[in-house]
């Protein structure tokens, strides 16, 4: 069996034998219908998408519309992603925010270490980074309306998070941040959590040390015990590194690991960007123009869902080893992405299907 007629299967495969059976019956409907048309494709839109279904176009929208208002649903895929077990005590996952024309996500993703990480938790909220303007469109001014009436700040949204994600999966996975989530209070929760945690800190960070009060980019050793907010911890500064040629300077409480160890875990942080960029270029988001958190959440979670089923299927069909020689596949001068690669498996074999029988056609004319 061809690895593109076998990844096709092992996608439908997850979805029928993981997915579905743990999904409540009152939404099974649901579900299947986000799957088919918000997982393991472009966007055109929520709607575009739903009426290439075959429905009705007043069908497809409200289907669509219902959907993307289940305020219970985002829990319960979750849930469904946690029950996957692909994150474990011993998993690195990456965490970042990522605008999506007015509203953002904090994003947790798993580290694969082949170049892209896989989103199994996501919250959403209003931007701050909006046109206040008196000409700024209607829908921008709306949503900054929406934006301050937030009861809460940024940081005690990233710890609501963060407890949601400890209750979704039972155990803290060790926790890779950039340098937007080094405030004390996000350090203070997770020391006194003991949740094992990485986080970038700007150069200019002050930090105690030996009883004084200096900036990180002052510390005359490359590993660094430090206090902050009261609380003993570890910076690691990496060798010269980015276009500036300046190191990270990394913050832990990972007393135990090498620096060498620290600076590569923290390297992998980057593939949660790399999967932000596939999903607004490959898969389209960056058009979204949803009003509502509850609404991108759920369009979110359906992507991340085919995210995770094209891994799995990569992983079952090919394998790890094979995986990674694809990607390095002499004679490309460019690194491909695993996510890229296997969506063209996918649609090659798609395409077969539906055209396989014209090949050779016009020689028989």
């Amino acid at each position: 069996m061809s690895s593109t007629v076998s990844i096709l299967r092992a996608s439908t495969n997850v979805v029928k034998q993981h997915i579905l059976p743990a999904v409540p019956r009152v939404w099974l409907r649901q579900v299947t219908f986000g799957i088919s048309t918000l997982s393991l494709q472009p966007l055109v839109s929520c709607n575009a998408n739903a009426r290439m279904t075959g429905l009705s176009r007043g069908t497809a929208e409200n289907k669509m519309a219902r959907l993307l208002d289940n305020a219970k649903l985002p829990a319960k895929l979750a849930s469904i992603v946690a029950d996957f077990g692909l994150v474990t005590e011993h998993s690195y996952v990456n965490v970042d925010h990522s605008d999506f024309n007015g509203l953002v996500a904090l994003v947790f993703a798993l580290q694969t270490r082949i170049g892209r990480a896989l989103p199994i938790f996501l919250e959403t909220s209003y931007s701050g980074k909006l046109s206040a303007g008196e000409d700024a469109p209607k829908r921008t001014k709306k949503l900054r309306v929406a934006y301050k009436g937030l009861t809460d700040n940024e940081t005690k949204r990233t710890v609501a998070s963060l407890k949601a994600l400890r209750k979704t999966l039972g155990f803290w996975p060790k926790l890779v941040f950039d340098r937007n989530f080094g405030s004390q209070d996000i350090v203070k929760f997770l020391v006194a959590r003991e949740a094992t945690f990485y986080v970038r800190l700007k150069a200019g960070r002050l930090v105690e040390i030996a009883g004084e009060q200096v900036r990180i980019s002052q510390a005359k050793r490359a590993d660094e015990r430090v206090t902050i907010a009261g609380v003993a911890l570890r910076v690691v500064r990496s060798p010269k590194n980015g276009k500036d040629d300046e190191p990270w300077y990394i913050l832990t409480n990972d007393m135990g690991s090498s620096r060498n160890k620290v600076v590569r875990t923290y390297y992998y942080r980057f593939e949660i960007e790399e999967t932000f960029r596939d999903i607004k270029t490959i898969l389209g988001l960056r058009r979204t123009k949803l009003l509502k958190p509850n609404s991108l959440v759920i369009l979110l979670w359906f992507v991340s869902l085919g995210i995770i089923l094209l891994y799995l299927a990569g992983l079952d069909t090919l394998g790890i080893r094979e995986l990674r020689k694809r990607l390095n596949q002499p004679p490309a001068k460019k690194r491909l992405s695993w996510y890229r690669m296997l969506m063209e498996l996918r649609a090659h074999e798609v395409q077969q299907l539906s055209y396989g029988g014209l090949q050779g056609w016009w020689e028989k004319c």
